[in-house]
């Protein structure tokens, strides 16, 4: 039944509480991944089943491009056309995502520093290639334009930061598939299907090609925030609640090995199974009729309203975990974990409400005062 419907506050509230949970994801990866290895001999590799289960970062970073695609669909559709509305668009996206970058990146910048002059002998490990790699003035503008990810090299400062490019260059096609629309969801995922097959033809030589083989998630997003838009569907909560836990149950299971994906050509590749998962949970959200309390309803608003700088800023922690525990030789695997993962989330949580309240929060505004000018 088509509804139409403008009063997608509160389901777009729920969709930033997945934002949140996404950050999580990434963070319970990066703890993991930073003390499965042996900094010295007497070195215990970290491992827990119950943090594996929620081992899922890359679907995480997936499940932002989906979130971004729905939101900005639910929140702009109807204000994208023309050049001028077009431009407010664009504005607020640089205001939204560029400044609290920029502060983070500098952060990143100095932190390198005090690393590398704290750290080991260096081994190879995953941490270290952030912190410790070179990078000329040319490296650091093109971070600081976000276009690295084109031209190269990846994984200096945050290896992180690798999806904000990728992010910011899906806003470029973000009209075009609003405009698509025109002939239903069949637009949006056509886009996807098309920019997922450019680096499969050989028409575009890149070193780098993520922005392509993702592009069906942001894609997917716009199609299902036009579905919440327009088709009144609602479950239940428990229904709701049941149906995302056996979704991240499953993807799990892919992501650690559990379920052999099959060699047949799309299904045989991870990625495209973190995005069709992550496109069917966004939806689910949507239309779930949660119940909870307010004060849960509080936390989870704005732990997912501090989402993007706990994306930022996570891996300063982690690197500080690893420093801490090299320096003091604590060599117990699963103290290790706890330590780094508890360290990281509440210090990243500090952080990223003060740069979301000094930082975000402001050029948000500033952003909006620049477009209400240019309607005016």
């Amino acid at each position: 039944m088509n509804a139409s419907r403008s009063k997608g506050f509160k389901y777009i509230e729920q969709l930033t509480w997945l934002r949140g949970f996404a950050a999580f994801l990434v963070i319970v990866s990066h703890s993991l991944r930073a003390t499965e290895v042996k900094y010295s001999p007497d070195d215990e590799a970290a491992s827990s089943l119950l943090m594996s289960l929620f081992d899922l970062g890359s679907f995480g970073v997936v499940l932002f491009f989906v979130l971004s695609g729905c939101t900005l669909y639910i929140s702009n559709a109807s204000k994208v056309g023309g050049r001028r509305n077009i431009m407010a668009f664009y504005l607020k996206r640089f205001f939204r995502i560029w400044p609290a970058y920029i502060v983070a990146l500098a952060a990143y910048m100095l932190f390198r520093e005090f690393f590398s002059n704290h750290y080991i002998t260096p081994l190879g490990h995953w941490v270290e290639q952030q912190f410790l790699a070179s990078y000329s003035a040319a490296d650091a503008l093109s971070y600081a334009m976000l276009t690295f990810n084109l031209t190269g090299p990846e994984g200096l400062f945050n290896n992180a930061f690798w999806s904000l490019p990728v992010e910011f260059q899906y806003y470029l096609i973000f009209p075009l598939l609003v405009l698509s629309l025109r002939s239903g969801i069949i637009g949006p995922l056509a886009i996807g299907a098309l920019l997922y097959l450019v680096p499969r033809t050989g028409l575009i030589d890149i070193d780098d090609d993520t922005v392509f083989l993702l592009a069906f998630s942001f894609c997917g997003g716009v199609a299902v925030g036009y579905l919440y838009t327009n088709f009144d569907v609602s479950i239940r909560g428990r229904t709701g609640f049941a149906l995302l836990s056996i979704l991240l149950l499953f993807i799990s299971l892919i992501t650690n090995g559990f379920i052999p994906l099959p060699d047949i050509p799309l299904l045989a590749e991870r990625w495209n199974w973190y995005g069709g998962i992550a496109i069917i949970s966004v939806y689910l959200v949507l239309i779930t009729r949660f119940d909870l309390h307010n004060r849960m309803e509080a936390f989870l608003s704005h732990y997912g309203n501090i989402s993007y700088s706990t994306y930022l800023y996570h891996n300063i922690f982690v690197g500080l975990s690893v420093l801490f525990m090299v320096n003091m030789g604590i060599h117990d695997g699963s103290l290790k974990l706890f330590l780094t993962f508890s360290f990281t989330l509440l210090a990243t949580y500090v952080v990223a409400s003060l740069s979301y309240r000094y930082i975000e929060r402001p050029f948000i505004g500033i952003g909006r005062s620049m477009v209400k000018r240019i309607s005016e």
